[in-house]
């Protein structure tokens, strides 16, 4: 985008921040403040849209054609979407590209969503340039820090509006980029467990990572920190920290991302449509405002006042025509809430299963392996500890979980004289209805 400066908007509690960002050298914003910023100068406006809005997938194409690829990133997104695509936007940005394909970056948003932050920024469609994504915003601002990794896989996790925000980069572009909680709601131990879950939900989509270290953003304190450090410790991970008053705010790396021309861009169809009605009715209006003017009156002469009537008779029937089909449309709405309250349901997920066995099991247990079988409503866990005791401890503690109708010790325990180690197998049957996640095929 050929500009000098730009601003960057995005949701604060139930107000906005902005920045506004000039020329290629800037280190920082050269303003930057709260509530409605000045729309109406030269300087485009970018809304960076929040992570719990966005659905993000990172694929290699094997095609680097710029066409195909949009419509292969449109069809990724198409298919992880629960809703219909026409109440969807989609984007994509290609990260890296070569001769065998393509590494893309792409996502999708509701319309209503983005809607939403164009309303509470006060602003027409004609009045924003781009519709980006916060925390590739943040990840623009990492880029060239000292704790930012150039090469490998490194975690980042952030704050956006209270609301923990995992951020995944492989080799300094963003890999995975999901929702990981609520820091308002939880604190301690839990904050702490939420952020070891993020992890092994990464790991569990993009493969076990390296030894790189976990990098925080901190937005919100000492209750953030404590939980990251605890996290850290027990991944065996380093920790590095970057206080989020020593970065630019995620709206600022939207607007830079702007002034770079990244290729993202949620900007929707239906504003697209307004703009060049816009544009076409203002290079118009001049040429043919007279001749609508005297259309008009030689339409009224030669037509007269019945004719006016009938056609507003006309008008109204066909509003009344249009609202008939009101109730199948409220009824196809229902259908998708249930089918998103279905599918959006992981409480009988490995993730969760996962979570119910740490929970239960004694100091001194250790877990070798977890098989889930989704047809079957059940699970295994396979586990070792020093003595027999554990094995019987851990299945009286795992009865009294709401997930399971029972558990039976079907191996062990058994003491491998080797390691000295007692070893015990628990097979676990799920409760809950049949249509429940993991209760069919």
């Amino acid at each position: 985008m050929k500009t000098e400066s730009g601003i960057g908007v995005e949701r604060r509690g139930e107000g906005l921040a902005w920045a506004r960002a000039s020329g290629a050298g800037a280190e920082g914003p050269d303003a930057a403040g709260e509530g409605a910023p000045a729309w109406r100068g030269a300087d485009p406006a970018t809304l960076a849209i929040p992570t719990a809005d966005l659905l993000f997938r990172a694929e290699r194409i094997p095609t680097s054609d710029p066409e195909e690829v949009a419509q292969a990133a449109r069809l990724l997104m198409e298919a992880e979407s629960p809703l219909d695509p026409a109440e969807m936007v989609f984007a994509h940005e290609i990260l890296a590209s070569d001769a065998e394909g393509a590494l893309v970056l792409a996502a999708a948003a509701p319309v209503a969503a983005v809607e939403r932050l164009r309303e509470a920024a006060g602003a027409d469609p004609a009045a924003v340039a781009r519709v980006d994504a916060a925390a590739l915003g943040l990840a623009r601002n990492l880029a060239g820090r000292p704790e930012f990794a150039a090469s490998g896989r490194q975690p980042v996790f952030a704050e956006e509006d209270g609301r923990l925000v995992l951020l995944l980069l492989e080799n300094g572009r963003p890999a995975l980029v999901r929702p990981a909680g609520s820091v308002r709601a939880a604190s301690g131990p839990a904050l702490s467990s939420a952020l070891r879950l993020a992890l092994l939900e990464a790991e569990m989509a993009r493969g076990p990572m390296d030894a790189a270290p976990a990098l925080l953003v901190s937005s919100s304190g000492s209750a953030l920190l404590a939980a990251a450090t605890a996290a850290a410790t027990a991944a065996g991970r380093e920790l590095r920290i970057v206080d989020a008053a020593a970065l630019p705010p995620p709206a600022f790396g939207c607007a830079r991302r702007t002034l770079e021309g990244a290729s993202f861009d949620l900007f929707p169809d239906g504003w697209r449509a307004t703009l060049a009605e816009r544009r076409a009715r203002r290079r118009a209006g001049f040429a043919f405002g007279g001749a609508a003017a005297l259309w008009v009156a030689l339409a009224l002469a030669l037509f007269g006042w019945p004719s006016v009537l009938g056609s507003r008779i006309k008008a109204r029937q066909a509003r009344v025509d249009a609202a008939a089909p009101a109730e199948a449309a409220v009824q196809e709405i229902r259908d998708r809430i249930r089918i998103i309250d279905r599918y959006s349901d992981r409480t009988y997920s490995p993730l969760e299963v996962l979570r119910e066995v740490s929970l239960a099991m004694p100091e001194g247990v250790t877990l070798a392996r977890l098989s889930y079988d989704a047809a079957r409503r059940e699970a295994s866990v396979e586990c070792s500890a020093l003595s027999s005791q554990p094995a019987y401890e851990m299945s009286n503690r795992l009865k009294v979980s709401p997930l399971f109708a029972r558990n039976d010790i079907v191996a062990g325990p058994t003491e491998n004289k080797g390691t000295g180690r007692t070893t015990f197998t628990i097979r676990l049957l799920f409760a809950g209805g049949a249509d429940g996640e993991g209760g069919a095929p």
